[in-house]
């Protein structure tokens, strides 16, 4: 157990510095912590992150140099960190996030909402695991310190990362965006995966709760919930999408929240960035903003690689690397069907984490892809080649430049091509192969 004394020894001696774990990336008067992680140890590179200019260092192993602290558990050291600084902000509401997908979108939309009544403090980028939700909250202490609303983001893995993470935060509104397929294979099996899920309502200040209403599961379980419930979705839900449609690059949306609403969105939103959109506009219904649509007009998703469309000499090109599942291709269709085009053709590459899902995952992702006129396979990662079962590729092949010069003499003006992968795959390369090539033209 560490130590009141340790953590607050800890805290002083951090704040206003750098933080790294990763001793290669260590710079002159940075604080690096050895953390433990399932393959490295980070306390194994004390001595790399001295030897780039580390000014202090926090360890759990003795070494004999005085820029070395030791303490019991640095894992154990951070967490407690992070329990203590929340401990001393003044938030008076705390909105952890979790779903499959979506995440980080619904914090970004949330916290612009809440910004509007007051100061917000969100977890930076996609931290939002044990060690990177800790990791924002010691480098943003200050932020957090001047912050009304705090929105959090908790991400999993593995079975228990949720449950750690609101340990952390206990926050008194959850949001539960959805449960798909992303990262099955590191459970045992679906239903695990939705306990994990579910696991973010166990929060000891839990007094509201947003949930994807589109899932009956997700139905289902709110009407057991003791506290407050509100529900988004297509139909008989609090927030219901009626229509959506795209104009002169802006979106036209079409809602139901206590009467109907219409707005135009800045840019090309997808159908899950839209259903985003009403886990985060319930959310400041919560928090006390009236009616949230009217600070719409002027906002602009603020992402470069979450389905962002592109148009370069009459072709429409959409790039989505940040993530991929069944889930969100299926969101993406639903999306690109409402692009006018020639042709739609699909860039896949592989569906990762699926486990012994695998097989079926990609063979029901060529289902999928037989709604494009044509598909091309990516096979950096071997498993989309199940898709071949359920689709017939144009094109199969691993490598960036002979894809992209057979987009370069297949792709005409008028059409869509949509490139999409997990991001281990790096799908990114093809696209930019190809979009050099359209340029250079």
């Amino acid at each position: 157990m560490i130590s009141k004394s340790s953590v607050e020894e800890f805290l002083l001696q951090t704040e206003g510095r750098n933080i790294v774990i990763d001793s290669r990336k260590v710079s002159a008067g940075d604080v690096f912590i050895g953390l433990k992680g399932e393959k490295v140890d980070g306390n194994d590179f004390v001595g790399e992150a001295l030897s780039k200019g580390a000014s202090l260092v926090f360890s759990d192993k003795p070494f004999d140099d005085q820029r070395v602290l030791r303490v019991e558990d640095t894992n154990e050291i951070l967490i407690e960190a992070a329990k203590s600084i929340l401990s001393k902000s003044k938030l008076s509401n705390r909105i952890g996030i979790t779903g499959s997908n979506g995440k980080t979108t619904t914090k970004e939309i949330s916290s612009f909402f809440l910004s509007k009544l007051g100061r917000v403090f969100k977890t930076a980028g996609n931290l939002n695991t044990e060690i990177g939700l800790p990791l924002s909250l010691l480098e943003n202490r200050r932020e957090l310190f001047s912050a009304q609303y705090g929105v959090f983001e908790f991400g999993t893995s593995t079975k228990g990362d949720i449950e750690k993470l609101v340990g952390i935060v206990q926050p008194d509104i959850a949001v539960l965006l959805n449960v798909g397929s992303a990262h099955v294979g590191n459970f045992k099996d679906f239903d695990e995966l939705l306990q994990e899920k579910l696991s973010i309502f166990k929060s000891k200040r839990l007094s509201r709760a947003v949930l994807g209403g589109c899932d009956e599961r997700l139905r289902e379980f709110s009407k057991g919930l003791p506290v407050e419930v509100l529900l988004f979705g297509k139909e008989d839900a609090d927030f219901s999408i009626v229509d959506f449609a795209y104009d002169k690059g802006d979106t036209m949306l079409h809602f139901f929240c206590d009467g109907d609403r219409f707005v135009r969105l800045r840019g090309i939103w997808s159908y899950g960035q839209l259903m985003d959109l009403g886990a985060g506009y319930l959310v400041a219904r919560l928090v006390g903003v009236e009616e949230p649509s009217v600070f719409l007009n002027d906002y602009r998703l603020p992402f470069s690689d979450r389905f962002t469309v592109s148009i370069l000499k009459g072709i429409t090109v959409i790039s989505d690397f940040y993530n991929s599942s069944l889930e969100s291709w299926e969101s993406a269709i639903l999306s690109i069907e409402k692009l006018k085009s020639s042709r739609k053709i699909a860039v896949a590459g592989s569906i990762l984490e699926q486990g012994r899902e695998e097989k079926r995952t990609h063979e029901r992702l060529g289902e999928l892809l037989s709604k494009f006129d044509e598909t091309v396979l990516f096979t950096r990662d071997m498993a989309i080649n199940a898709a071949s079962k359920n689709v017939k590729p144009a094109l199969v092949s691993d490598s960036e430049e002979e894809i992209a010069a057979w987009l370069h003499r297949n792709v005409r003006s008028g059409d869509i091509v949509f490139f999409k992968a997990s991001r281990a795959i790096a799908l990114e390369g093809v696209y930019k192969s190809f979009m050099e090539l359209i340029e250079s033209a």
